[in-house]
């Protein structure tokens, strides 16, 4: 099951929080495809960014018909945000 991904993005002089989704994720899998871009073990950058590009076509913050390249090109800036208690590890209760 795949978890929601949570970025904080400069582009193009904007400053976004974007979420990304299953959807977005199975675009990134389109996108790498079809440009032929390195697999994401090999290119976490890379990854990351075109997480983002999908799920900010999506929510319409980037136009559509913007290519993959031009976006890049304006990518200043790409950080992952950790949710809120995403690190905490599940302790059970002491039986003492």
């Amino acid at each position: 099951m795949a978890e929601r991904l949570n970025f904080n993005i400069t582009f193009d002089g904007k400053e976004e929080n974007v979420t990304g989704i299953y959807a977005d994720l199975v675009k990134y899998d389109i996108l790498r495809a079809r440009n032929n871009f390195p697999k994401r073990e090999d290119s976490d950058f890379l990854f990351m960014a075109l997480v983002a590009y999908a799920a900010l076509v999506r929510v319409g913050k980037v136009n559509s018909n913007t290519k993959v390249e031009d976006f890049l090109n304006t990518l200043e800036a790409i950080e992952p945000v950790e949710e809120e208690g995403a690190e905490a590890d599940f302790q059970p209760e002491s039986t003492e």
